[in-house]
């Protein structure tokens, strides 16, 4: 059951009222009892006055039948008094010189006699299966000395019926106070604190769709005036921010927008420059296989040409006619031509040597990873760039490496089916002084009689129109180039991995 704040502070105030009160009756009746022993005490010394002013000196003390009358006097004034014995104080004790109850004295000790000689009143609350009395003694003195003393048995039904009424009223009056505190603790905390609760709650429920609450209206110069003042200022803080907060979003918004042409623009110009490269890489190929085809046509051309000479040195005069001449002049000029042409179509064909310069392959594998993004999103894949921290730079072009992990990510890509993933991870290897990077996806592998051929220029796995199988053939020259290596990592069924692991630039001292 949760209770509210009001309920706590009622529930508190009225236990706490309720210990005090308790406390308060109980020292009351502790008070009373006190106050009837007291009252007690009292008349037992009034009868001991009466006792010294009824009789003239010790030996009148000491007679028996005029003490019995005035015991039976005040016995009939006193309803109370249940018995009285009058005794005097020897040296062998206390003796009883008259009593109401002669064979029944009232059981005082010696010590009680000792503390009566002092001038002292004894008193005791006795407790019998007959009921409860008082048992009270004081010193009787004639001529200042204690020369006797009156024990009196006094009944304990009028002080049990006043201390009953005593604690009846103080019970009741307990109560009825409680409750009237309850009461007027209930209305106060519903002014005091409740009211002003209440004006919290609703201002905060009352937020706008902005999500400002409400101020609160409370003009009171307590602690909740001062939370109301603080609570308003809040509230204009968070207007002052929310407002703010629209105008960024606003901004944020348009820049984003801008953003999104721009990468837009950037992915048609990222598309435009693979089917470029991928053109390239055809032609590349073309020229490759062309420049092969001329070399091995130049070398028998130049047998043919040297042979020509031979035979034009070897034929007799009678056979080299000027005609057979000319026509042996035109021959060895075509060849002559022929053989110049594949020359130069060899130095165009020739990959020219770039300037190479120290390469961060993190920041290559970046680069390369926002390049492939569309195509991995609309290929419905996933990818992640593990990048080691101060990996060291390699020696090389940095446009051909980018074309060695642009190769190798767009295998990946094509590889793996919907919902995989592609990996990048660099790795230093500093006990051989090598930089790996790694390329892996989570496709459906490679065949072992595949991985023999899968650097061979026009072979692929891929369906027929999907790939030239010429991407890994240039990604492996590439890679010889830079004086470096590729390893292939593959199962059927489990993805492939291509690492491709190159020199590391030497650190000065």
């Amino acid at each position: 059951m949760r209770l509210s704040v009001r309920h706590k502070l009622i529930l508190c105030g009225t236990l706490a009222i309720l210990v005090v009160s308790s406390g308060f009756t109980w020292v009351s009746l502790l008070l009373a009892r006190r106050a009837i022993e007291e009252d007690l005490q009292n008349r037992a010394i009034v009868y001991a006055r009466e006792v010294a002013a009824a009789i003239g000196g010790r030996r009148e003390l000491e007679t028996g039948p005029a003490l019995s009358q005035l015991i039976a006097r005040l016995l009939e004034i006193r309803r109370s008094v249940l018995q009285l014995d009058v005794l005097t104080f020897e040296r062998e004790g206390a003796t009883v010189v008259a009593s109401n109850a002669p064979n029944v004295p009232l059981p005082f000790t010696p010590r009680d006699a000792d503390e009566v000689l002092g001038g002292r009143v004894v008193s005791r609350a006795v407790t019998t299966d007959a009921g409860q009395h008082w048992e009270v003694m004081a010193p009787i003195t004639l001529e200042g000395v204690v020369a006797g003393a009156v024990a009196v048995k006094f009944s304990a039904q009028r002080a049990e019926e006043l201390a009953g009424r005593i604690r009846f009223w103080a019970l009741t009056l307990a109560t009825a106070s409680l409750v009237l505190t309850a009461v007027l603790m209930s209305v106060a905390i519903q002014l005091v604190v409740d009211r002003p609760i209440r004006r919290f709650m609703d201002a905060i429920s009352s937020v706008a769709d902005d999500g400002v609450p409400a101020a609160v209206s409370v003009a009171t110069a307590d602690e909740f005036g001062v939370l109301a003042h603080h609570f308003n200022e809040m509230v204009a803080r968070i207007g002052r921010f929310s407002d703010e907060l629209r105008t960024r979003i606003a901004d944020a918004t348009g820049e984003l927008d801008r953003r999104y042409q721009q990468v837009e623009r950037l992915n048609a110009l990222l598309f435009e420059m693979q089917r470029r490269l991928s053109h390239a890489e055809r032609l590349a190929l073309s020229g490759q296989v062309m420049a092969e085809v001329a070399h091995e046509v130049g070398t028998p051309l130049h047998s043919v040409a040297g042979h020509l000479e031979l035979l034009r040195r070897d034929l007799p005069p009678t056979v080299l006619t000027d005609d057979v001449a000319r026509r042996l002049a035109v021959i060895e000029a075509q060849v002559t031509r022929v053989i110049e042409i594949i020359a130069r179509f060899l130095d165009a064909t020739r990959r020219v040597p770039g300037e190479s310069s120290a390469v961060d392959l993190n920041d290559l594998a970046r680069d390369t990873a926002v390049l492939v993004r569309p195509g991995l999103a609309s290929a419905g894949l996933g990818l992640d760039v593990h990048a080691e921290p101060a990996l060291p730079l390699v020696r090389g072009q940095r446009d051909q490496l980018q074309q060695v992990i642009l190769n190798l990510l767009t295998n990946a890509i094509d590889a793996t089916p919907s919902g995989g993933r592609v990996e990048v991870t660099t790795l230093a290897r500093p006990a051989q002084g090598e930089v790996e990077i790694a390329i892996a996806d989570s496709g459906h592998g490679i065949a072992a009689t595949d991985r023999k051929h899968i650097f061979d220029p026009f072979f692929s796995t891929k369906e027929a129109g999907r790939g030239t199988g010429l991407g890994l053939f240039i990604t492996a020259e590439i890679v010889r180039e830079h004086k470096g290596r590729i390893e292939i990592e593959s199962d059927e069924g489990r993805g492939s991995t291509f690492r491709v692991i190159l020199p590391a630039v030497e650190s000065g001292p």
